[in-house]
């Protein structure tokens, strides 16, 4: 081959190299660009998604508990009092939220229902992590205590709502009750469970004050206590004393009601009671005995016999304070 061949037939190559070279240049380019173009496209389509799905017009009820129960679970490493007093912090919230300008007896049946809800789910997720941290005996004890406490909660709420029985309150009022006496449950589980993790745990002075300001059930028994006139002329009364200072007072018991002619009761058979109305319940048997303070009479005691709380008494003693 010529010198002028042997040229051309390089040229030929060089050219058929550099466009070889040129092509793999392009794809690799253009695989790369697809490859970014792809992922770009996945990221915005994750940050979509996930702003749609915390769009509060979109979610559901259940999404609302889901993401409430989320957002109420304990953080990692917060102490039980900095716990508790992120509830409290809710609970004051809530409760500032009430407008009552415009609120229906519904409206107020469903707030006391929530503002109940927000101690009960706390008592809830302490007690899951209280019966898990401590030994099998102490457990045992604490699912006693706490079998009592709700039956005491269940009663007393249930004496509360009778202020309102069959009415458009009663709802409101048993809810009400139970609040309260779960708020100061949760300070009570709060400490066992910060015991058991060698935590240090008060009541705030604040919260305090609320709990002492709900009547005990003796001091609901010192309202009411005194003769009650019924019957004048037989000299009949109604005696709520200490046992101690009662010719009737019943052994073993801190407090007496007797009724002239009728029954004797004590606290040993209270089946529940509320301070706020001043209202004590006794069961004897099958009938229950309400004792209670007239709605708009501090100087009348009414005395009611029924077989069911969920039926009024139709024929209740009125006692007349006897001064």
């Amino acid at each position: 081959m010529s010198r002028r061949g042997k040229k051309s037939a390089a040229n030929t190559l060089a050219v058929v190299l550099g466009v070889l070279i040129f092509l793999g240049i392009a794809v690799v380019g253009g695989a790369y660009f697809l490859f970014t173009t792809q992922d770009e496209t996945t990221v915005g389509k994750v940050e979509d998604s996930f702003t749609e799905d915390v769009d509060d017009s979109d979610v559901s009820d259940s999404d609302n508990n889901k993401k409430e129960e989320k957002d109420n679970a304990p953080k990692a490493g917060k102490s039980i009092q900095d716990e508790v007093a992120e509830v409290e912090a809710k609970a004051k919230e809530h409760e500032d939220s009430w407008d009552s300008e415009n609120a229906s007896q519904s409206d107020m049946n469903n707030f006391e229902a929530d503002a109940f809800t927000i101690w009960d789910n706390e008592l809830n997720s302490l007690w899951d992590r209280l019966t898990e941290e401590v030994d099998a005996s102490k457990k045992d004890e604490l699912v006693k205590e706490q079998k009592a406490w709700n039956a005491e909660k269940e009663a007393n709420s249930k004496v509360a709502g009778l202020y309102a029985l069959g009415g458009s309150m009663q709802a409101m009022l048993e809810a009400g009750e139970m609040e309260e006496m779960t708020h100061e449950r949760v300070y009570v589980l709060a400490g066992y469970l910060a015991q058991a993790r060698g935590e240090s745990f008060s009541v705030p002075a604040e919260v305090q004050k609320i709990f002492d300001n709900r009547k005990t059930l003796d001091q609901t028994f010192e309202a009411l206590s005194g003769e009650w006139m019924f019957d004048e002329k037989r000299g009949a009364v109604i005696g709520v004393q200490r046992s101690s200072e009662c010719e009737y007072g019943i052994p073993d018991s801190n407090w007496t009601v007797w009724i002239t002619g009728g029954d004797i009761m004590s606290d040993l058979e209270v089946y529940g009671y509320c301070g706020s109305s001043e209202t004590i319940v006794f069961k004897k048997g099958d009938v229950f005995y309400k004792l209670e303070k007239a709605f708009d009479d501090e100087n009348t005691l009414i005395v009611s016999y029924v077989n069911s709380l969920d039926e009024e008494c139709t024929d209740p003693i009125y006692g007349t304070k006897v001064q």
